[in-house]
C-alpha cells in the first residue's frame, strides 16, 4: 500500500476568516451570519475576557454583553478602520474594564466610607468612538511585543490556530509556543491597561 507522505505546514499563514463579511451581514439582521461569527471569534474573546477579569463566569458574562453589543452596533463596523477582529477584541477589553470598574465600585461601598457618585464617574466617550480607540490601543501595544510572540498571538487570534497548530505552523516546541503566547498576553495586558 503506497502511502502518501504528512503534508508539510505551509509558510503562508492560513487566510483570515471572512469577519468583515458576517460583520456586514450582522447588521444587516442576518442571524445565521451572527451564529458564524459568534462560532469563529467567541474562544478569542473569551481568552482576553479571561486574562483581564480572571473569573470564568465574569468573563462569561463579558462574552454575552459583547455579543449582544455587536448584535446592536454591527453597522459601526468601519472596515478601514481597524481590523474587524481587533474591533471585536476592543469591545471584550471595554466591557471586561466596566465589570472591573463595577466591581472596584462595590468593593468601596462594601469596605470604606461612601463616596459621593461624582468621584466614581469615569468619562466615557461615545462607544463608536471608545472602540475605535481600543482598536487602536491594541494594534500599538502588538507592535511592542517581540517579532515571535506578535506572529504567534496573531496566528493564534486573528487566524485562529491552537498552541499545537501554531507549534508545528512555526515549528517551534510547544512549550515556547505557550510560553510566547502567555508572555505575550500578560504584556499585551499590562500595554493595554496603563
Amino acid at each position: 500500500m503506497n502511502h502518501a507522505p504528512p503534508s508539510r505546514p505551509s509558510a503562508e499563514p492560513p487566510a483570515s476568516p471572512p469577519i468583515e463579511d458576517l460583520l456586514a451581514a450582522t447588521a444587516r439582521g442576518d442571524r445565521p451570519a451572527f451564529a458564524a461569527l459568534y462560532r469563529l471569534t467567541h474562544r478569542r474573546l473569551y481568552a482576553i475576557a479571561l486574562v483581564l477579569l480572571r473569573r470564568p463566569e465574569a468573563a462569561e458574562d463579558v462574552l454575552q454583553e459583547t455579543y449582544l453589543a455587536v448584535w446592536r452596533t454591527a453597522g459601526q463596523y468601519q472596515p478601514g478602520r481597524a481590523p474587524a477582529l481587533i474591533w471585536l477584541m476592543a469591545i471584550v477589553r471595554h466591557r471586561a474594564i466596566e465589570q472591573l470598574r463595577q466591581r472596584r465600585r462595590r468593593a468601596l461601598e462594601t469596605f470604606a466610607e461612601p463616596l459621593d457618585e461624582e468621584a466614581l464617574q469615569i468619562p466615557d466617550p461615545g462607544p463608536s468612538q471608545a472602540v475605535d480607540h481600543l482598536a487602536h490601543a491594541i494594534q500599538e501595544c502588538l507592535r511592542r511585543l517581540s517579532a515571535e510572540q506578535s506572529r504567534a498571538i496573531a496566528l493564534a487570534f486573528f487566524h485562529g490556530l491552537s498552541h499545537e497548530e501554531l507549534a508545528a505552523h512555526l515549528r517551534t516546541p510547544l512549550g515556547t509556543i505557550k510560553s510566547w503566547v502567555r508572555r505575550g498576553l500578560l504584556q499585551l495586558k499590562g500595554c493595554l491597561e496603563s
